[in-house]
């Protein structure tokens, strides 16, 4: 009995600290990322939205960009606070995310999807357009696009990244009238993609 015990009190002591220490460290992830967003973007408007408790958060900001008038950042984390989702999360595959939607101040009619590397998988409902690869330094970037002009321009955008490698796909969501990425949080990768948008227009 007193094994049990012993027991029950070292394995709810594991999920405390592993409560207090992961809910930590997302809160640092989601606190820098989100100054940095404030900071290059300058918002005359911002609204924050928690998800899942401390998973994630979506993040909208009204700017004052005729070439970019809005952004939503959905950061999607890994539930480090969890002592027993945190590890399983790890075994299926996922990792922290930032999907990010940058309105555009013109009329998107294209339909456009990037995705660097190799290995990139095919998006869904892309059979109907044209697919080519092209080479940009290090980085294998696969295309599917109906207006090869509007995959240029994009491809524009990646190719103002110094390590394209942070993206995961990057698209033209003509029904949103928005560009459509996922990134990855490492080496700040949102805030440089963001920058790199801003700097093609």
């Amino acid at each position: 009995m007193n094994n049990t015990i012993i027991i029950l009190a070292l394995l709810a002591g594991l999920v405390s600290l592993q409560y207090w220490r992961g809910r930590k460290i997302n809160l640092s992830i989601i606190r820098r990322l989100a100054n940095e967003l404030e900071r290059i973007l300058q918002p005359v408007e911002k609204e924050y939205i928690w998800i899942g408790g401390y998973v994630g958060v979506i993040a909208e900001y009204e700017l004052k960009k005729k070439e970019f008038p809005g952004v939503k950042a959905t950061i999607s984390l890994l539930p480090r606070h969890s002592f027993l989702y945190f590890p399983f999360s790890l075994l299926i595959g996922r990792r922290d995310r930032v999907y990010l939607l940058i309105k555009s101040g013109q009329k998107l009619t294209s339909r456009v999807h990037l995705k660097p590397g190799k290995r990139a998988r095919k998006p869904a409902q892309v059979e109907d357009l044209e697919h080519d690869t092209v080479q940009i330094g290090r980085t294998v970037l696969k295309r599917w696009y109906d207006d090869l002009d509007a995959a240029e321009e994009l491809t524009g955008v990646i190719k103002g990244l110094a390590d394209p490698s942070g993206v995961k796909h990057i698209a033209v969501n003509k029904e949103e009238n928005a560009y459509y990425a996922e990134v990855k949080i490492t080496h700040n990768a949102p805030v440089k993609l963001i920058k790199a948008f801003l700097r093609s227009n």
